[in-house]
């Protein structure tokens, strides 16, 4: 028959393996010890099962399982076998590696798995976060969304997404854009990601835009926007214009429209191949400076490319590809 001593020597044996196979440095070689001390003794391999199945209530539980409270649970399994004298002894060995467990998995657990949300090209979407804060997507957009604990983190992979973000002061909103990053409590704002220059609009509140430099994760602030400001940041030379923007134009898309104002064809162009499938292609180079004005339905490209011809003297041709090549039309 075994002596409480021998039983709190096995327990500690389970407490001291299961430790050091968790200890992320366990070798190969003491795995096979491991597995050859629990074939040694049925007990050996009874106490090792006890204190796995403790350590699987802590993955359960979570974080808000307290090392005391695991302790008892502990000592509540050893007083159902009626040995008290191996709860006294044991108690101080369980606290401390309870403690450790615990710590380990605080300290390692993964951070919540970001979420993804796309459009397609032509495509518009409106997200709704756990906070009550809202994003629209434009076009060809794709964003991961984390919600973390201290900060709300968007990362904007390509196109523009407009935001309406709830107030949290406790929480900061923070959107990365390349090496562009805003930071708000609770504001309106839009960010387009852009080959070569970021461009953040702000409807409401105050916007801080700030610039990552090299492998740096600190980023330094470049500019503080208020409602009415925009900035056109280009990280590669370090350069950040602010000017006031025109409402109508920047946030046309979130009502499916382009709107454009004295715009050369050539930027007009450009914009409008965000929302088609087939591109446009001016021509005749002469058209590129070509100023255009007007409001522009984004759901069709035969109705935008109509109301080109009709107003700008410009014809298309669609050419096998699908390419539509502009031309000035010629005048009799």
């Amino acid at each position: 028959m075994m002596t409480m001593n021998e039983r709190l020597d096995i327990n500690e044996q389970a407490i001291a393996w299961l430790s050091k196979l968790l200890s992320g440095t366990v070798s190969e070689a003491d795995k096979r010890a491991h597995a050859g001390w629990k074939t040694q003794d049925t007990r050996h391999k009874e106490a090792d099962d006890d204190l796995v199945t403790l350590l699987a209530d802590v993955d359960e539980v979570g974080e808000q399982v307290l090392a005391e409270e695991m302790v008892r649970e502990l000592e509540g399994e050893v007083v159902r076998r009626k040995h008290r004298r191996f709860v006294l002894g044991v108690s101080s060995l369980a606290a401390a590696f309870v403690a450790a467990m615990i710590f380990t998995i605080t300290m390692w657990a993964p951070a919540p798995a970001a979420q993804m949300y796309q459009t397609a090209v032509g495509e518009r979407s409106t997200v709704t976060l756990d906070d009550g804060s809202r994003l629209q997507l434009n076009t060809g957009t794709r964003v991961q969304v984390a919600m973390l604990g201290d900060e709300r983190r968007v990362t904007i992979d390509a196109g523009e997404a407009f935001f309406d973000v709830t107030r949290d002061e406790s929480r900061p909103f923070v959107v990365t854009a390349g090496k562009s990053e805003v930071r708000v409590l609770g504001t309106q704002f839009s960010v387009r990601l852009g080959a070569s220059s970021n461009v953040i609009s702000v409807l409401s509140g105050l916007v801080s835009v700030a610039q990552h430099q090299g492998d740096v994760d600190t980023a330094k602030e470049i500019a503080l926007l208020g409602a009415g400001q925009q900035v056109v940041h280009a990280p590669a030379i370090n350069r950040a214009i602010v000017d006031e923007f025109d409402e109508n134009s920047v946030f046309a898309w979130r009502t499916g429209k382009a709107f454009y104002a004295e715009t050369s064809l050539a930027e007009v162009v450009a914009d409008l191949n965000r929302y088609f499938d087939n591109p446009l292609e001016i021509a005749d180079l002469e058209l590129a400076s070509l100023p255009v004005s007007g409001t522009f339905n984004l759901s069709n490209q035969d109705v935008v490319i109509d109301a080109l011809e009709s107003a700008f003297s410009i014809m298309a041709v669609k050419r096998v590809d699908g390419v539509i090549l502009l031309y000035a039309q010629k005048k009799d």
